[in-house]
């Protein structure tokens, strides 16, 4: 292997961050963004801790608000309660700063591809789990993401998307039987 393709894989290899084996979800498209969901590929445990990943993409000259922006609808994510599952606050990233100039105004924004990621555990006990706890089974996790987008002219009505992910849980059926 020669020191050019040896270089281009390592730079591959860290230019993404590891997120071991994921199952992702159909796009959703809205007027002013891309929205894609996805969880762990693998089946997980009773006690288990996963990062469900929501990856939104802000169309052509669209931003949306972060976090922390005031006087407008900031990007949030909001998980439907859920029996077995016990969520952690989302994570979002480092806001890119927007000035406008004009008006004097700086603002916290997202205008390229950002990632939310919000962690669950799943209960230990596999009370709340006995409806799904056979072999194949899984645990329905929905939400919803909230946004106000605008573009280098006009603010959007605020928009409210629901999202989904499926988290594969191994067989626990025999979970907490003696032996």
């Amino acid at each position: 292997m020669t020191k050019r393709a040896l270089t281009l894989i390592v730079a591959i290899g860290t230019a993404v961050p590891s997120m071991g084996a994921r199952s992702a979800a159909e796009p959703t498209t809205t007027k002013h963004l891309t929205v894609v969901t996805s969880a762990p590929a693998d089946a997980v445990a009773p006690g288990a801790r996963v990062s469900l990943v929501v990856e939104i993409t802000p169309k052509p000259n669209m931003h949306v608000y972060a976090p922390g922006q005031k006087d407008f609808i900031p990007v949030s994510l909001r998980l439907a309660a859920t029996d077995g599952l016990r969520a952690e606050a989302a994570q979002f990233p480092v806001a890119e700063k927007l000035d406008l100039k004009d008006l004097g105004e700086t603002h916290l924004v997202y205008s390229k591809p950002f990632r939310i990621v919000q962690d669950v555990t799943i209960a230990k006990s596999r009370t709340p789990l006995n409806h799904s706890g056979t072999r194949g089974a899984s645990l329905a996790v929905k939400g919803t993401l909230k946004y106000q987008a605008c573009d280098n002219t006009i603010c959007y009505a605020p928009v409210n998307v629901p999202v989904t992910w499926t988290i594969a849980l191994q067989d626990v059926a025999g979970a907490g039987k003696k032996r």
